[in-house]
């Protein structure tokens, strides 16, 4: 299971980094054990009750007595056995998607399930402190009326179509918005708002994210996850880390060459996949577009047109095309990288007509098969659960979990009810 390590090797910042471990391990196996924790983790079971201790106190993780059914099943002997599990309302994660679709803020509980959701209206993307106060303003009223206890809140999720760097909270250049080089702006208007640590990714890693911790790949150490679209990107795990690229620059399928096309991609060329594969490519084909060049203006009328074009059974075959221009690209994914799966997501690449078109392309003619070296599924995580989920994997399940805070907030509400 991935931590996301900041920390140096000192015994407090090591602490934190075996929270973060037991943390994952009770998430991904509910029922777990102290010395089975030990074991997997690799420290004493000295240690790991240590912690346990530590989150149980804090509010975090229960301990219950194994079920009949696992007790069968691990044929225990003797004294009745106790396992761990997350306390699913013991801590929270809030998310933003910035989208042109349904532009959504939500909240999940501890166990990465959707607690509550909502769809801000008229969100204008002119500029990137009006987008922020928006989706923040949304936020805050979600939260306020989900009856959920603000103070077991970890951290804030952000996830939209452009290149971050995560580590300085930034937004690098989003040619699908007409962003760039915010200087941290999106997440310190956030913060004005929430008071509460920001994670900022690209849209496909932030579903990448999800789908290895609360997905379909959360026993896959390499995969590819294609978020297909008005435009088409990749994020990729290889060893259960992202590849970001020497640069931070990686997954960006959508430039791969592919055959001309009478459109300008937003990078100046008019040979890119992103306008053969994509709703943009698509709308074109259908004769929804009066223009060439992809216009950021035009946002709402991409996304509201696509879902339109999905929903239409005339447009069947154009959709089924596109899926068929995805698959040459996954081939070469596919031989390049080795993954074990290829996960399509997004509201055109989980859509079943493009999702079957680019599993029939491969088969065709590339050999796809039942025993070929990967498998090609449809992402499980929807875009709307996305960014609440990166704030859960980067503040929870991590050694940037402030532990300290919420054992306080335990503390504190013990002494409410108790005192």
């Amino acid at each position: 299971m991935v931590i996301n390590s900041h920390s140096s090797a000192t015994p407090a910042s090591l602490r934190k980094t075996h929270r973060g471990m037991i943390l994952s391990r009770v998430q991904s196996e509910p029922g777990i054990s102290r010395a089975e924790l030990a074991r997997m983790c690799g420290f004493s079971e000295m240690a790991a009750t240590r912690i346990v201790r530590e989150l149980l106190a804090a509010g975090i993780i229960q301990e219950s007595r194994v079920s009949d059914q696992d007790k069968a099943k691990k044929k225990h002997v003797g004294r009745p056995k106790t396992g761990l599990h997350i306390v699913k309302d013991g801590l929270f994660a809030v998310g933003i998607t910035v989208s042109a679709y349904h532009s959504d803020v939500s909240i999940c509980d501890a166990d990465g399930k959707l607690h509550a959701s909502s769809s801000p209206e008229n969100v204008a993307f002119d500029t990137v402190a009006d987008a922020a106060r928006a989706y923040a303003s949304a936020l805050r009223d979600l939260i306020e009326t989900s009856g959920i206890d603000v103070s077991r809140i970890v951290g804030v999720g952000v996830a939209l179509s452009g290149r971050t760097l995560p580590d300085r909270a930034e937004i690098v250049t989003s040619d699908y918005f007409g962003w760039a080089n915010d200087g941290g702006q999106f997440c310190r208007e956030i913060q004005k708002i929430i008071n509460l640590p920001v994670e900022i990714e690209n849209i496909s890693n932030a579903l990448a994210i999800a789908e290895m911790r609360f997905g379909g790949a959360r026993d896959v150490s390499d995969f590819a996850l294609i978020h297909a679209a008005t435009f088409v990107g990749a994020g990729v795990v290889s060893d259960n880390r992202l590849v970001r690229g020497a640069a931070g620059v990686s997954g960006l399928l959508g430039h791969f060459r592919a055959e001309d096309r009478p459109l300008t991609c937003v990078c100046g060329r008019n040979d890119c996949l992103n306008l053969s594969a994509t709703g943009f490519g698509l709308l074109s084909r259908l004769g929804k577009l009066d223009h060439r060049a992809f216009d950021t203006s035009k946002l709402s009328f991409y996304a509201t047109a696509l879902l339109n074009a999905l929903d239409d059974p005339k447009a069947a075959d154009l959709v089924s095309e596109a899926g068929q221009n995805l698959a040459p690209a996954l081939d070469s994914v596919a031989k390049l990288l080795g993954p074990k799966k290829i996960i399509l997501s997004g509201y055109l690449g989980a859509h079943d007509c493009y999702f079957n078109a680019v599993r029939q392309a491969l088969t065709d003619h590339f050999d796809y098969g039942p025993h070929g070296s990967f498998e090609i599924v449809q992402g499980t995580i929807p875009s709307v659960e996305a960014a609440a989920l990166l704030a859960l994997h980067a503040f929870c399940y991590s050694d940037q979990l402030d532990y300290d805070r919420f054992a306080l907030s335990s503390d504190r509400n013990k002494g409410a009810q108790h005192g």
